[in-house]
């Protein structure tokens, strides 16, 4: 396995795509400057019911009137009526989501001791009430000091934060604890992993300065850094010795991390962002796990821990085997902040950085809000056009909430290849043009997709363009469908997904995680599933998914009882092994968790079909379950592995005439031979 040091997660993506030299800034502008303030008295808990009138807020040193100022209260989370409600992920992402928090959970994998099995299991369980925490309208990020592969980007979906944590297994660091550094042959060999911790904490901190306007905090679950901030103390230099000895390089590698440490304060400052840090290891700290570790190296790392909150506005959860009451306090006090904004008196445009200072007229409070920002520099914006537009939108660390998206995507085996199609159907919604009111109206929508391996690599992109036509008379909001694709080879990505609203000139972007089966596998494999609507929205372009799908996708997913809805999904199997039949298990549970609806059915093995294609090929109707598709005399090369996947469709018309109004969850269930496969899709009915 690959070693990535201080990856800190898909939220990064913005800066590992931006050209050399080019990274995207985000910057406040001069004619509105918006922070978020949160106010704590002497036992750390939120001070609420205060007024725009008990603020005061200068810049420069010199007072800014108070133009924008909201309160902001997060509920504690409520669990839900039934478990599928919280454990099911829904197939269709948004941005529409309001957000009052994010969280980042920073999991020191290049510190932490993976012999001790406890610290392991105390770790998932640290992540588990973490999230357990988490308020309706919080998004968080799971992030990894060492391995990055399981990073997990910004999102509320509790099952994506916690399968983050499923394969964890810290195993970097080896604590070389009793090394003499004046006996010292070779460098300490953990060094290059204390500076991977801490330089991924500065790389969150400088992504989360961009994002404005929310509560921000980062908790970093870590035994911490044995960094010696005095340093006439913990490292000894022989004298005479050599530049290059590994006396002097461990020397010169402390004071980097010396320096670095105090770069994490100055950050978390500039972007208002408290530090958490919780140590695992637990009571003792880590002469627990490592016995023959010299008290003063464990005594730097709880002090590293210590001054990292002190320095950040945060508290330390440590020399403890009970985190729960450590992690309640920390959602208590930010549970409570104020949103506030200004018009500042210094308009000019000069790339300058105008330090920010908040104070509130009551007596023993602390005040924490971001420490400055940074002035646009001079020069005319880049023109407004759909290239600049989601080029810089793409690369936005959390999703951009202008135009609304709704997206459903789906992977579906390609006739042929051995990589997958996504099935992208990307629901936009925007106020109808006051021109439809004497015609139709041609609504253009501009997409790109681009695809990321967990470590941040690109593997993909795509641009399409979406031409849907409105009605003449019509409305209100107009709420069509942008439909896109991208082809992959199988693995785990995360999509980022960019719309560009060409009248109106706004974008909106979402991130939403795919994982691509491997279908031309030995194993039997499952499609995606996608759903129909009749009467649908309006759609672009309807022809794009014709090679692999009989239906036009849709991420509508509440319906009303007269709507026609119909879904598709397709299994696979490798003919180069034993064909089994497929039973297939479909059921509708309701909201309080009674199965309503069941169906049972089986395709026999005559109904997986050979499906080789070019892309031009015509789609010949089929029966039994299953559809072929014409394969061409003079076909391009196949491949061998890919030639060899039989498919077999699997149709289910929702009978929604029998359903309350609610929310409903429909799963469908595939044994074949030793295989269970399964998909859900969450839906709503309305009257």
């Amino acid at each position: 396995m690959a070693l990535v040091i201080g990856v800190t997660g898909l939220s990064l993506i913005a800066l590992a795509q931006a050209p050399a030299g080019q990274n995207p800034t985000f910057k406040t502008r001069t004619d509105l400057v918006q922070i978020d303030v949160s106010v704590l008295d002497q036992n750390r808990r939120p001070v609420r019911g205060l007024t725009a009138a008990d603020f005061s807020v200068t810049e420069d040193g010199k007072p800014q009137s108070i133009v924008i100022f909201e309160p902001v209260d997060v509920p504690d989370p409520e669990p839900p009526p039934v478990e599928w409600m919280r454990d099911v992920t829904p197939d269709v992402t948004t941005n529409e989501q309001r957000v009052s928090r994010y969280w980042v959970f920073a999991i020191d994998d290049a510190m932490i001791p993976g012999a001790d099995p406890w610290i392991v299991k105390t770790t998932k369980k640290i992540v588990r009430d973490l999230v357990d925490k988490l308020g309706p309208e919080d998004l968080a990020t799971v992030v990894f000091t060492a391995n990055s592969n399981r990073a997990q980007d910004f999102t509320n979906d509790r099952a994506k934060l916690l399968a983050s944590l499923e394969d964890f297994a810290p195993h970097f660091t080896i604590w070389y604890m009793g090394k003499n550094p004046e006996l010292a042959r070779e460098p300490d060999p953990d060094v290059q992993f204390m500076l991977g911790s801490v330089d991924t904490v500065i790389n969150v901190l400088d992504t989360l300065a961009a994002v404005p306007n929310t509560r921000k905090a980062l908790i970093w679950v870590t035994p911490g850094v044995p960094v010696a901030f005095d340093m006439a103390g913990p490292v000894k230099v022989p004298n005479p010795v050599k530049p290059d000895s590994p006396v002097m390089m461990d020397v010169m590698s402390h004071r980097h991390l010396i320096d670095r440490s105090k770069q994490i304060f100055e950050a978390a400052k500039l972007a208002n962002v408290p530090i958490y840090p919780i140590d695992p290891t637990g009571l003792g700290g880590l002469n627990t796990p490592i016995v023959k570790a010299p008290i003063e190296k464990a005594v730097r790392s709880q002090d590293h821990m210590v001054m990292t909150a002190a320095n950040t506005g945060g508290r330390t959860v440590i020399n403890t085997n009970e985190f729960t009451q450590g992690i309640s306090d920390v959602f208590e006090e930010n549970s409570s902040y104020y949103l506030v904004g200004y018009n500042p008196t210094n308009a000019a445009a000069d790339g300058t950085t105008r330090r920010i200072e908040v104070k509130v007229n009551r007596p023993d409070v602390t005040v924490r809000t971001k420490s400055g920002y940074v002035a646009p520099k001079p020069g005319a914006p880049p023109p407004n056009n759909a290239t600049n537009a989601l080029r810089t939108a793409i690369a936005a660390p959390v999703p951009i909430r202008d135009l609304p998206l709704r997206a459903a995507i789906a992977p579906f085996a390609i006739p042929g290849d051995r990589r997958a199609a996504v099935v992208i159907a990307l629901g936009v919604k925007q106020p109808v043009p006051d021109s439809a009111a004497s015609g139709r109206v041609t609504v253009t929508t501009e997409l790109r997709t681009n695809a990321y391996t967990t470590e941040g690599d690109l593997r993909g992109s795509q641009r399409h363009t979406a031409k849907v036509v409105l009605r003449q008379g019509a409305e209100g909001d107009a709420d069509y469908e942008a439909l896109s694709r991208i082809d992959l080879s199988p693995g785990r990505y995360v999509l980022r997904l960019a719309a560009f609203h060409e009248s109106t000139g706004k974008t909106g972007t979402l991130s939403v995680d795919v994982l691509v089966p491997e279908f031309t596998g030995i194993a039997p494999s499952m499609s995606g599933v996608v759903l129909n609507a009749s009467p649908g929205r309006p759609s672009a372009p309807r022809d794009l998914f014709r090679e692999v799908l009989p239906v036009v996708p849709t991420a509508q997913r509440a319906f009303k009882t007269s709507d026609g809805v119909s879904t598709v999904l397709s299994l696979y199997q490798n003919a180069g092994r034993p064909m089994v039949p497929a039973e297939i298990a479909i059921r509708v549970v309701d909201e309080h968790d009674s199965a309503v609806i069941t169906d049972r059915r089986t395709i026999g093995v005559d109904g997986f079909i050979a499906a080789q294609t070019q892309k031009d090929a015509p789609v010949l109707p089929t029966t039994g379950g299953a559809r072929s598709i014409a394969v061409p005399a003079a076909t391009q090369k196949i491949d061998s592995a890919a030639a060899a996947v039989r498919a077999a469709e699997v149709r289910y018309q929702l009978p929604l005439e029998r359903l309350v109004p609610g929310r409903y969850l429909l799963t469908f269930e595939a044994k074949m031979g030793a295989a269970t496969l399964r998909r859900d899709v969450q839906f709503e009915v309305r009257r």
